[in-house]
């Protein structure tokens, strides 16, 4: 397993259900008392030109304890820490709210050890900050710029640790720099969107205008902001309703750091029939990736996955129709994050891909998503524009897959059979793209069935009929008829 190779240095579940905040945020200031009473508040130091490097732990974490055995951040405080003449600070904070002083100083069932004994640094038993730092696991190691930035660093060297903060803008602080931190709105837009930005102050200056313009929309908007967001002050900045008409870009007017003046929009999704062919071949770990297919009302129309049964560096070829013109979002999951990039994990593992396609008369009309297994990705976003209806043709694995009577009134009959032992599952979608049933057959040896599918609930109009079986699905098209 390839999880095996990051088995000393590692992750403890937090037990919550926040998303952790991702690097380039603009960390939220706190103030905590460490194990001695004396306070630090993290915005003080940031505005005296500290890089502040803060370890969320918990004592009753093994890859916390080892990491902080290492002695990685003890060595960064030696070298580099404010005592030593240095411009880093180093925070060490318990973030578990079941656990106490008691628990740092080694005296109880629930710690790893000693935390404090050898430790130079700030140590402050505070679930409170590491609540305010959005913390999923732990250990979470963030670094945080004197600009207020901070970035996941991880459990690194403190020598990995001081090149960081020695080749980033940790080093500087302008006095004009209005930053545009995050895009807020669709990643992929078939015309309009509503969107919006959050505009940050990271300067030591305070910010009271800019101009921000949006390209890649009809027609170009430029807006002039005004306001005054004091250092490390941000405003969501809503910029109404565009049309997306290609790449959007989102820029503010100069200032004296061009490196966070812009960020990327949402994109155009590509036009699209209403059949769309899937093409996955699978790395060594196929039970980690899954997929949905939604609506424009975020309904799901199609799924897929995990695909536990599929063999490693296997294919998948099939055939989804989509009920109905409209706009369509893809997404694709991988449990591990790492996507479909296998080869990083050596041992002549393979990469895999996710392809999706635009149909017509059975050709390629257009690519809706092409991922080649060369990058890492917890969750990838595409788009379809569907606007043009193709007849739904019924796709089967088997001509043994068969539903009858068609059109059935309140009992439909599904028989199919199977050549060895196979997972099998369906869901009926109605013509607006809503999943109406979704019924878990179960593990069924070879052989041939007859399931009973009950329609009594099931209003008058067609359905498309997705019988998954091993991951392979068939689609066909029924009607009811009351």
């Amino acid at each position: 397993m390839k999880k095996g190779l990051l088995a000393l240095f590692a992750a403890c579940s937090a037990l919550v259900s926040q998303a952790q905040l991702p690097s380039g945020s603009l960390a939220p200031n706190f103030t905590t008392t460490d194990i001695n009473g004396n306070t630090h508040t993290l915005y003080d130091y940031l505005s005296q030109g500290y890089t502040v490097v803060i370890d969320v732990s918990a004592t009753w974490c093994g890859p916390c304890w080892n990491y902080h055995s290492s002695g990685a951040l003890e060595t960064l405080h030696e070298q580099h820490g404010v005592a030593n003449g240095g411009n880093v600070i180093v925070m060490f904070i318990e973030g578990d709210s079941q656990t106490n002083n008691a628990d740092l100083n080694g005296n109880t069932a629930d710690t790893q050890g000693d935390w404090v004994t050898g430790v130079n640094y700030i140590i402050a038993d505070d679930a409170s900050a590491a609540n305010l730092l959005e913390i999923s696991y732990f250990p979470t190691i963030y670094t945080v710029c004197p600009t207020g930035i901070l970035t996941e660093t991880g459990q690194i060297s403190a020598a990995q640790h001081w090149n960081f903060i020695n080749t980033t803008a940790c080093q500087t602080v302008p006095t004009s720099d209005g930053a545009v931190l995050s895009y807020v709105g669709p990643s992929v837009a078939c015309a309009d969107a509503d969107i919006s930005i959050e505009l940050a102050n990271l300067g030591t200056n305070d910010l009271t205008s800019a101009t921000i313009t949006v390209s890649g929309v009809t027609p170009p908007v430029t807006q002039n902001w005004s306001g005054n967001l004091n250092r490390f002050e941000s405003e969501l900045v809503d910029l109404g309703t565009v049309t997306v008409t290609g790449p959007m870009v989102i820029s503010i007017s100069a200032d004296d750091n061009a490196n966070n003046n812009s960020v990327d929009g949402a994109s155009l999704a590509p036009s699209s029939t209403t059949q769309l062919r899937f093409d996955i071949k699978f790395d060594g770990w196929p039970e980690e990736c899954s997929w949905r297919l939604l609506n424009d009302n975020n309904q799901v129309v199609h799924q897929g996955g995990p695909y536990t049964n599929q063999a490693v560096n296997s294919t998948l070829v099939f055939d989804r129709w989509v009920p109905s013109t409209g706009c369509y979002t893809l997404e694709v999951n991988d449990e591990y994050g790492d996507g479909l990039h296998g080869s990083q994990w050596g041992s002549g593992a393979q990469d895999g891909h996710f392809k999706v396609y635009s149909m017509e008369n059975g050709q390629v009309s257009s690519d809706i998503f092409i991922y080649n297994g060369d990058y890492d990705y917890s969750q990838a976003i595409a788009g379809a524009n569907v606007n043009e209806v193709v007849s739904v043709s019924e796709l089967n694995v088997s001509e043994s897959v068969k539903a009858y009577p068609n059109p059935a009134s309140d009992l439909l009959t599904l028989s199919y059979t199977l050549g060895a032992e196979s997972e099998v599952r369906f869901e009926l979608v109605n013509m607006l793209g809503a999943r109406v049933m979704n019924q878990y057959v179960g593990s069924q040896t070879a052989g041939s069935y007859s399931f009973p599918v009950d329609l009594s609930a099931v209003s008058s109009g067609f359905y498309l009929l997705n019988v998954e079986i091993d991951g392979v699905t068939s689609t066909l098209r029924v009607s009811v008829s009351k």
